[in-house]
C-alpha cells in the first residue's frame, strides 16, 4: 500500500501548493487593487482641489462684475491681489537699457580688430496718402445724425 499512500501524499501536497499558489495571486490581486484605488483617491483629491480653486475664482469674478453693475471689464476682472504687491527688483534688471546688440571685446582681442557695427540704411521718405476716391454717383453726407446742436437737458 505504499504505492497508493505515496500517490494519496502527492496529491495533497499538489492540492496544497495550488491552494497555495491561488492565495498569493489573491494577496497580489488584492495589492494591486488598494494600490489603484489609493492612486485614483489621490488623483481625485488633486482634481477636486483644483476644480474647487476654479469655483473660488470663477465666484470671485463673478461679484466683482456683480459689484460693477454687471459691467465685466477688464479693471473689474482684474487680479486685486497683484495690485498691492511691491515689486522691486525683478523688473529694473529686466529693463531694457537700450545697448542691446552691442560687440563686447574679449580681453586677448583688441578693441580694433573687431568690425564696427553696419549703419542701417535710411528709408525712403514716405509719399503722401491719396484721398480715398468717391464714386461716381456717391451722395454728400447728410447731417440728419449731426445731433451737436441738440439740448439733451431739456
Amino acid at each position: 500500500m505504499t504505492s497508493a499512500e505515496d500517490r494519496y501524499r502527492a496529491a495533497i501536497s499538489t492540492m496544497d501548493a495550488a491552494a497555495r499558489e491561488q492565495d498569493e495571486q489573491r494577496g497580489l490581486r488584492e495589492r494591486r487593487l488598494a494600490e489603484a484605488q489609493q492612486q485614483a483617491r489621490e488623483g481625485m483629491q488633486r482634481e477636486l482641489a483644483a476644480a474647487q480653486k476654479y469655483a473660488e475664482h470663477m465666484d470671485e469674478l463673478n461679484k466683482r462684475k456683480q459689484s460693477a453693475g454687471g459691467w465685466a471689464t477688464e479693471k473689474t476682472l482684474a487680479d486685486k491681489s497683484r495690485e498691492s504687491l511691491m515689486e522691486f527688483g525683478v523688473h529694473d534688471e529686466e529693463a531694457d537699457t537700450g545697448y542691446t546688440n552691442y560687440p563686447t571685446p574679449s580681453y586677448g582681442t583688441p578693441a580694433a580688430a573687431i568690425p564696427p557695427r553696419p549703419e542701417p540704411a535710411p528709408e525712403p521718405p514716405a509719399a503722401a496718402p491719396e484721398p480715398p476716391r468717391r464714386g461716381r454717383h456717391a451722395r454728400q453726407p447728410d447731417d440728419e445724425d449731426d445731433f451737436s446742436s441738440t439740448s439733451w437737458l431739456v
